[in-house]
């Protein structure tokens, strides 16, 4: 009894801790070390860190990522915090709903409005009509009490307005969700305007 008891208290000090860092995120300003960086690449790096963890839970990835992407000025480990959060929501109603899934992670540019895009779809229950337009608001969460913060949407779409970029979900609810994230195309990484 005693070792369950302490065990208790560890898993929600942790989970405690966690929330005080989202907070803190969210709160204060970050630092970032921004660069012109290939969105594809920390794309493929997020990917590989959640392989051994897809495999294991029975999610498939598929890459659709565009060649010849413009590059984006943007700090690559905020951008990997923003990927990282939505392909494990993402992976988490997945499992939630059918014990197993397809994500795919899909990229293009848009010439108009000169900006990168990047989709996370996944064949989970979907986002319910009501919870698409708070999705994104500090503590509201659509998880089992005690496992969501109510943050990471929150935090993540801070860093992509920081970035000068949007988010948008979509969602027909028993048939996924995609998440859409804008990033501007660095100056010098834009593509000629076709004549």
């Amino acid at each position: 009894d005693t070792k369950r008891g302490i065990e208790i208290i560890r898993s929600e000090s942790e989970r405690a801790a966690k929330i005080v860092r989202h907070l803190l995120t969210f709160a204060r300003k970050r630092n970032t070390t921004r660069a012109v960086v290939d969105l594809n690449g920390i794309i493929r790096e997020t990917l590989a860190l959640r392989a051994y963890e897809q495999r294991v839970s029975n999610v498939t990835t598929l890459e659709a990522l565009a060649s010849g992407l413009p590059l984006v000025f943007a700090d690559p480990h905020q951008v990997q915090q923003v990927l990282l959060n939505l392909i494990i929501n993402a992976e988490q109603a997945m499992l939630t709903a059918h014990g197993r899934g397809t994500l795919v992670a899909r990229t293009w540019y848009d010439d108009a409005s000169e900006m990168v895009l990047l989709e996370i779809n996944d064949d989970g229950p979907g986002v319910p009509e009501e919870a698409q337009t708070k999705i994104f608001d500090p503590f509201y969460t659509t998880k089992a009490v005690g496992t969501g913060t109510g943050l990471g949407l929150t935090v993540v779409y801070a860093l992509v307005q920081e970035h000068g970029g949007q988010i948008r979900v979509t969602s027909t609810p028993g048939s996924g969700a995609s998440f859409f994230v804008s990033f501007p195309a660095a100056a010098s990484g834009r593509r000629p305007s076709p004549p």
